[in-house]
Formats: structure tokens, sequence, C-alpha cells
């Protein structure tokens, strides 16, 4: 979701999580315009450094479009935006898409969506395992504390 954070620091933002290894954390975001997509930026939490990240883009019925390396990357950056490249660029039409984050381990943190704040977007999570991005079943609520605070690019 866009979040204007202005002059609030990243340490602030969301909630700072604990991941469930191999869950894949679901956040709404909509495009507005024809663009090539080369990957999603995602806000670290105060721990980086141990585990790996995977991000996805999933289209409005959950199908995956595009990933990074399945391998993983490691957390760099406590409080601070990381970006991680797709494989391969992907051209999005407007529209709505989900952002996808998995995760290795459960020692580093990410940045979540928290509760009553003024985002108004549709997150979820689904168990799964380290490396495998299966298309998934796209969220119809809000989840406080479960969509990662991210973006496209």
């Amino acid at each position: 979701p866009v979040i204007p954070v202005g002059d609030v620091a990243y340490a602030s933002v969301g909630t700072n999580t604990v991941p469930v290894a191999g869950t894949v954390y679901l956040a709404e975001v909509r495009v507005s315009a024809v663009k090539s997509l080369t990957g999603v930026g995602v806000l670290n939490g105060g721990t980086v450094g141990t585990d790996k990240h995977i991000v996805a883009l999933f289209d409005s019925d959950g199908t995956l479009l595009a990933n990074s390396a399945l391998a993983g990357t490691t957390t760099s950056g406590a409080n601070a935006f990381q970006d991680l490249v797709f494989t391969a660029a992907y051209t999005v039409v407007p529209g709505r898409y989900w952002i996808g984050l998995q995760m290795n381990g459960t020692t580093d943190r990410f940045r979540t969506v928290a509760a009553s704040t003024y985002v108004d977007t549709l997150t979820k999570s689904s168990a799964g395992a380290f490396g495998t991005v299966p298309n998934q079943t796209v969220p119809t609520t809000f989840i406080a504390d479960v969509g990662p605070v991210a973006y496209v690019y």
C-alpha cells in the first residue's frame, strides 16, 4: 500500500512483525498505469541479516505473475526499504494486484500494516514452504499485522 510517511521514521511505520517461515504474506496494491515492473521494495523490521526474503506479484485472481529468486535474498537494512528484483520484468495494466512476501526463518522482522490505520487495503497470510511460491486465494478482508508494507517498482 502507499503510505505517505513524510518525516516519520520507518521504525514507527506499522508493526515490527515476526514471520512464520514459509508463510506467504499478501497485501493489495493498485497500479494506475501500464508499466514494466522489475521488483518489490519491502520495509524491513528492526532485525535483519540472518533470514532471506522472496517477493512475488500476483494478479487480481491470485495467479503468480513474477517473483524474485527462489533461493531468497538475505535481509539488509534495519527499518529500511530493501528492493528485491524479479527474475524477469513484468508489464502490468491498471488494476489491483497483490504483493507477496515469504521468509525462510523467524529471526528477522518485516513491517506490516497495523490495525486502526488510515490504509485501506486487504491482507492475508497462508502457510507455505520457502522457495515455493504458488498461486494464492486473494484476501477479502483486512487482517492487522499481516500485510507487508511494500511497493512495486
